[in-house]
């Protein structure tokens, strides 16, 4: 796959997923994710400390008129060039679509900026926010340089303060924000963040963290910007004694409710028109009305220029139409009403529609190679209340019953065309961590095989429909929960229904609105929960169908999650298999080498592959989206996945229209 040449340091490379294609290659992008002691890492960009600025027309009219500093006031004292496209110009406003419910990511998506980021080849970790960083040799301190002079949206200075405030009294504060992700811990302790200067912070750990830089730039590891010290303040009681009664006088339980609705992380994000960010585009119409529209306007502040000392992003705004279904949506599509989608317009059906849009000259059907490891996973939930069935999940004989009755090559046609072959959980081969029988076993559709192991296990009596009894008495029904909007994991859910049938398995199809599903999921009230099964480029980005170490989506037992985050104080106590695998995986976060690293990942590999928590069922097709031909500066090729999160790395403050 050749890899589009959209900016003059993408020339002559290629996408991650493309880096990976032999074995060499792969060692060395890997190899590249462990920093030497003190190495710092600089943007390759130039500086335009002696060039002119400029802004778009609309922001000219706000300066001439008195409402706004100067650009060269507004941007930092050297701000990062992004080389665009020739012909670039400002003006437009980017329609594209959401679900009406639990979408916020796809806002996400588009606009969210980190201390750092990935390139825009999707392969390696640059700088950004932070305009470089130096690491000591056991990654246990970094040491942060932000853009000198960076300003949040309202013009307020952006500094180490803010970080720190961020750090150590929101992420650390348990009561406040929940145990904190994996991610910004180590062998126990939360990382500590200290004010050297105004520009410069240091972030220390109790043991190494080598994953800091990736997961500063991933879709979850933005918590260090977020919190704006001179707004989020005001919330907080430590600072405003008068904080808990205006919460009590809005109807909250407290200050923390209040801190936590004005100064969200994640589901809130974008529902607050009146919190500063650091994005290329700040809210002006927010989530969380119906189906209005949520509207982003351009940052002012924003901290980067093209080439030609142009203030970007050069779109105005960016224009987020609400529909119920994922029909609804490709229906917009097909009517020239988005001029960018690549969320809910995938599937064989709707890329056969797309392409016929495509014909018509208006728009130009975009690939985003999959990068999961199957398209549909079945996450076994071996934390459920339902006693009888967690002591089932934990013997193998019964998820291999499981996973033997089922037929995936009939998935693979039916609801694929073909497009995929049956599969498990692990990377595809080739690949470094590649496990023949995380990858493989028991995907052979065997009836016989299923029902005699069913047997064996002592669930021989059935009731009046055939289905078989628990040894309580009650029926063995299995609740899935799966995203209504998820097409082609339904189709694939109802066929492995039948199949389960045939077993005397009874499986109940719970299609939710995404956000009703992740309620569901947090109070660990399901059986089995559907979504694809991440690895399929690198597992290690996402390992959390392996171990439980993913606060969300590990949902082979959140509770197990919990503990791991709390540290024994909160959720499920895990078995040993799981705890082995957590155990290792701290090991791999402060391993001193790529090799050693390696050697721990495919322990836990080992162990997942037993132990069977996941079952997958087919490779994952390419996706499929949809541009306007005339709007340009969009890769036409991108790999598709939420651990960049696509399309991020692509720069969306760069695209712009040509008429």
């Amino acid at each position: 796959m050749r890899w589009p040449a959209r900016h003059a340091e993408s020339v002559g490379k290629r996408p991650a997923f493309a880096l990976m294609r032999t074995s060499m290659q792969r060692y060395l992008f890997f190899l590249s994710r462990f920093w030497r002691s003190g190495l710092a890492v600089w943007a390759a960009l130039a500086c335009m400390s002696s060039q002119a600025f400029s802004e778009a027309p609309e922001l000219s009219a706000r300066v001439a008129a008195g409402e706004l500093a100067p650009v060269q006031r507004r941007l930092p004292d050297s701000p990062e060039v992004i080389h665009a496209l020739p012909g670039a110009r400002y003006g437009g406003s980017l329609r594209s679509a959401l679900l009406a419910s639990g979408d916020e990511n796809g806002v996400l998506r588009f606009v969210a900026q980190g201390l750092t980021r990935w390139d825009t080849r999707f392969e390696r970790i640059q700088p950004n926010i932070a305009e470089r960083w130096t690491v000591n040799r056991d990654a246990t301190e970094y040491v942060f340089s932000l853009r000198r002079g960076l300003r949040w949206s309202d013009g307020v200075p952006f500094t180490a303060d803010d970080v720190v405030f961020a750090v150590n009294e929101v992420i650390a504060d348990r009561s406040l924000s929940g145990p904190p992700a994996d991610r910004y811990q180590a062998a126990g302790e939360t990382m500590r963040a200290e004010k050297i200067d105004t520009w410069q912070v240091r972030i220390r750990f109790a043991a190494g963290n080598r994953l800091l830089p990736e997961e500063l730039a991933g879709p979850y590891g933005h918590h260090p910007v977020l919190y704006p010290r001179h707004y989020c303040t005001r919330f907080h009681a430590a600072y405003n004694p008068q904080a808990d009664a205006e919460a009590k006088q809005a109807g909250l339980s407290g200050w923390m409710a209040l801190f936590n609705r004005q100064c969200p992380a994640f589901v809130g994000r974008w529902s607050n028109p009146d919190k500063p960010t650091l994005d290329p585009w700040v809210i002006s119409a927010g989530l969380g009305r119906g189906l209005t529209p949520v509207v982003l306007q351009r940052n002012p502040y924003f901290w980067q220029v093209d080439q030609h000392g142009r203030q970007l992003p050069y779109l105005d705004a960016i224009r987020f139409e609400l529909f119920r279904d994922p029909t609804a949506i490709l229906a917009a599509a097909m009517e020239g009403r988005l001029d960018l989608q690549i969320r809910h317009v995938s599937g064989v059906a709707a890329r056969e529609r797309l392409a016929a849009l495509a014909a018509s000259g208006s728009h130009v059907q975009m690939s985003l190679p999959d990068v999961n490891a199957s398209a549909v996973g079945l996450y076994l939930n071996h934390t459920t209340v339902r006693d009888a069935l967690r002591r089932l999940y934990a013997d193998v004989r019964f998820k291999a019953a499981l996973s033997q009755a089922f037929d995936r090559d009939a998935i693979a046609r039916g609801v694929f065309r073909g497009e995929v072959t049956p599969w498990q959980v692990g990377p595809p081969r080739g690949h470094r961590f590649y496990n023949e029988k995380l990858a493989s076993q028991f995907i052979r559709f065997d009836i016989a095989a299923a029902n005699h192991s069913l047997d064996a296990l002592g669930l021989t009596a059935r009731d009046a429909q055939g289905f078989r009894l628990l040894p309580d008495g009650a029926r063995l029904s299995l609740r899935a929960i799966v995203n209504s909007n998820a097409e082609q994991m339904i189709a694939t859910l109802e066929m492995v229904r039948q199949d389960w049938a045939q077993a005397g398995i009874e499986l109940v199809i719970e299609a939710l609105d995404r956000a009703v599903a992740s309620s569901r999921a947090r109070a660990n009230d399901y059986d089995i929960s559907v979504d694809v099964v991440s690895g399929g480029i690198d597992p290690t980005y996402n390992p959390r169908a392996y171990l439980a170490q993913h606060p969300a989506d590990s949902r082979q037992g959140l509770p197990w999650v919990r503990w791991y985050d709390s540290h024994g104080a909160e959720g499920m106590e895990p078995p040993p298999a799981m705890r082995q695998r957590l155990q290792w995986w701290d090991e791999w976060k402060a391993a001193g080498s790529a090799a050693e690293a390696d050697r721990l990942f495919q322990r836990i590999l080992a162990i997942a592959a037993e132990e069977l928590e996941v079952l997958g069922t087919v490779s994952s097709p390419a996706q499929t989206g949809i541009r306007a031909r005339r709007l340009q500066g969009v890769p036409d090729q991108m790999p598709g996945a939420w651990i960049w999160p696509t399309p991020n790395p692509s720069l969306p403050q760069q695209y712009f229209f040509t008429d």
